[in-house]
């Protein structure tokens, strides 16, 4: 594992010195040294910032955007010094330093054993501070961030929480010149807690929808409550999975590959081959092939399908990067931003966007009291999909929300073949307009139970399995061989 070396003195910068004469070291700039290759020194000092920032910074404090983030974003972290002017220092071509003059002892939190960071009282209000964007990074992430971190606050810790919050901020305001930061800070405290007027003051969906203490979809969350009170009446055989590395990259391949397809992005599977494996654009679709590599860097990502939900702020932060990783190459289509109009698939209209946050909050809550596994997974997908939470991308999301379920308690995660596209849909139409709920249950069910028995560390024999049972092939051309595979996982599913 590569290190980075800082000289202690005189004598230990004439031997580092030496090192890099006799290759065994590279000077990254005066006073850092790394055993890296130069190919690697970007990721070492992406991972390893703070010991630099330690080095070559006086008394340094992590500071606004980067107290967050804890990274460089785009290179470039920032801090505060007990300086009298705003300097930049360099490291090499990959890292910049932004050296900020401030106060750094007033409101702060150790972030590593000899570094600390700004606490989160003046993160709030330093994020709140006017920047600059012309090519530039921002030091700030300004006031969109602000509300959601008190909305996280909130819902975490209580309206205790957010008093104690501004409580220290009005009391350090005047030590760190952010007086006009904590004015804005404590208007959205009181818009948020209801102690004030709003007065257009809240921006973002969650603070607003918290404010108004949260509007909700009555209907969906009358249906949320019975697929809740149908799925635990079911009583689900768990489908181990043991992870290999290939049998996992095969698997993840036609998850994405089939989810696709489903949702109109069709490629042969020998192309969608060519796009995963080889990254190469096919037939000029650009943005098509994204959606198939992007869809599988995401379920192939063993620690990202690890991540589920612990409460509602989580499940808001889980879709939204999910949804940004998937569709970061579609900048038409929002990346990560909650739809502002009312979409629809036929007759069916989902979610008004006003209602969003409160229906996915309420909507949580039943899921919690599911057991984890194939239950929660179910849920998990019908409660995305009947939000509908983005313009686009909707469907996929809601399969990659349910095999993370799976794959987090170890089970086996499921493809959802085109030839079954039919009875899935069929289940999705029942369980909305009807709320019957036993055909999308038994589809699941029985499609985790075929995805288990298939051998997925040979890649060929996997395709080869796949092919003969017509799993490829649409609904029409394939359904009768397809059923024969799967016709014999059954349980007793209750009724309705």
């Amino acid at each position: 594992m590569s290190s980075l070396f800082f000289p202690s003195d005189s004598n230990d910068a004439k031997r580092l010195a030496r090192s890099v004469k006799q290759g065994d070291l590279v000077r990254i700039r005066q006073g850092v040294y790394t055993d890296a290759v130069e190919e690697g020194v970007a990721d070492l000092l992406a991972s390893r910032w703070y010991e630099v920032v330690e080095h070559l910074c006086r008394n340094p404090l992590v500071s606004y955007r980067t107290a967050h983030e804890l990274r460089p974003v785009d290179g470039h972290v920032f801090i505060t010094s007990d300086v009298k002017r705003r300097s930049q220092i360099f490291v090499g071509d990959s890292l910049t330093i932004n050296v900020l003059p401030g106060d750094t002892k007033t409101l702060t939190d150790q972030f590593v054993p000899g570094l600390a960071r700004s606490g989160l009282p003046r993160r709030l209000m330093e994020n709140l501070t006017a920047t600059r964007s012309s090519g530039r990074v921002p030091k700030a992430l300004g006031s969109n961030w602000v509300e959601e971190q008190l909305c996280k606050e909130l819902s975490r810790y209580g309206e205790s929480s957010l008093n104690n919050i501004r409580d220290q901020a009005r009391a350090e305001k005047e030590t760190l010149g952010l007086n006009k930061e904590f004015e804005q800070l404590n208007k959205m405290i009181g818009a948020i807690l209801t102690t004030q007027l709003d007065n257009g003051m809240l921006k973002t969906p969650i603070a607003i929808a918290t404010a108004k203490r949260v509007p909700f979809d009555i209907h969906r969350i009358k249906l949320f409550e019975s697929l809740c009170d149908y799925l635990n009446q079911c009583s689900f055989t768990p489908q181990p999975y043991k992870f290999n590395s290939s049998s996992w990259r095969n698997l993840s391949f036609y998850e994405s590959y089939f989810s696709n397809y489903i949702e109109g992005t069709e490629f042969e599977i020998d192309e969608a081959e060519e796009i995963v494996f080889k990254k190469r654009v096919v037939g000029n679709r650009y943005e098509d092939s994204h959606d198939v590599l992007s869809v599988y860097d995401i379920v192939s990502d063993y620690q990202e399908m690890s991540e589920t939900p612990t409460t509602p702020d989580d499940l808001l932060e889980i879709i939204q990067r999910r949804h940004q990783l998937m569709m970061e190459q579609r900048p038409d289509k929002n990346p990560r931003e909650f739809k502002q109009k009312v979409n629809k698939a036929g007759d069916t209209v989902f979610v008004d966007p006003a209602n969003l946050i409160g229906t996915l909050t309420r909507g949580f809550d039943y899921y919690k009291t599911l057991p984890k596994g194939l239950a929660r997974a179910i849920y998990m997908q019908f409660l995305i999909s009947e939000c509908h939470p983005f313009n686009d991308g909707n469907g996929r999301l809601s399969r990659i929300m349910l095999n993370a379920e799976l794959h987090s308690v170890e089970q086996c995660k499921l493809i959802l073949p085109t030839v079954h596209r039919d009875s899935y849909l069929n289940g999705l139409r029942l369980a909305t307009r009807q709320g019957k709920f036993r055909t999308l249950v038994k589809v699941f069910f029985q499609l985790q139970n075929y995805t288990a028995s298939i051998n997925w560390i040979a890649y060929g024999e996997a395709r080869e399995t796949l092919e003969s049972h017509l799993a490829h092939a649409l609904p029409d051309d394939g359904v009768a061989e397809f059923n024969k595979h799967i016709r014999n996982y059954k349980m007793p599913f209750p009724v309705g």
